[in-house]
């Protein structure tokens, strides 16, 4: 619609050109105001083609917009509703994995199983999942869970000791932090620094 009358806005103003080397042509002086009308004319007609021609880019700028935003949209939802299917999914890989570690590796049921999980496995990774390291990491709250602190010996403070439940990330979004137990470092340490906290915390205030 639109593009039609900027058609008709470049029309109407080269007819106003005809006419005006029309009249030129025909070996007549124009009247000046007749030249001044077809001057205004002319000139109002290719404001109005200027001003079409702006409604038409901003229109198709606004449409482009429009067409990105929803492509934005799209994806989010698709993502969205990945993550929530495989949320759900992903306790029934914690059992599975459960099993398998309690399986005797020639069991026929555990071959099951280990098939089953290997499918899954397959097909989250194809979405874009993938573990979320930990032990032996220092520890991430942005990853990690940490269920408790245990003093060691070997593992300075801050490692994670053990892992308690995987965690996973989905394109670069954390869907589930890792569980895990986490070093307080070497038992003397972690005593001394608990008496220096319960020191700092019953030390009467200084005046």
């Amino acid at each position: 619609m639109l593009e039609q009358q900027v058609a008709e806005e470049e029309k109407r103003k080269d007819s106003a050109e005809e006419e005006a080397q029309a009249a030129s042509s025909t070996g007549t002086e124009p009247a000046p105001d007749e030249v001044e009308e077809l001057r205004r004319q002319l000139l109002s007609h290719q404001a109005e083609c200027e001003q079409l021609k702006d409604q038409q880019l901003r229109l198709r700028a606004e449409f482009d917009n429009y067409r990105k935003r929803m492509l934005r949209e799209l994806d989010q939802a698709r993502f969205s509703a990945t993550a929530n299917l495989i949320r759900l999914l992903l306790p029934v890989v914690d059992n599975l994995e459960r099993a398998l570690a309690h399986a005797a590796e020639e069991d026929g049921l555990a071959v099951g199983v280990r098939m089953v999980h290997k499918q899954l496995a397959d097909l989250f990774a194809a979405e874009g999942l993938v573990p979320i390291e930990a032990r032996g990491q220092v520890f991430d709250p942005n990853l990690h869970d940490a269920l408790s602190m245990t003093p060691s010996e070997e593992v300075e403070a801050g490692i994670v000791l053990e892992e308690f439940e995987r965690g996973y990330k989905l394109k670069d979004q954390v869907l589930r932090p890792a569980k895990v137990i986490v070093s307080a470092g070497k038992e003397a340490d972690a005593s001394g620094a608990d008496a220096e906290e319960s020191k700092d915390e019953t030390a009467p205030p200084s005046e």
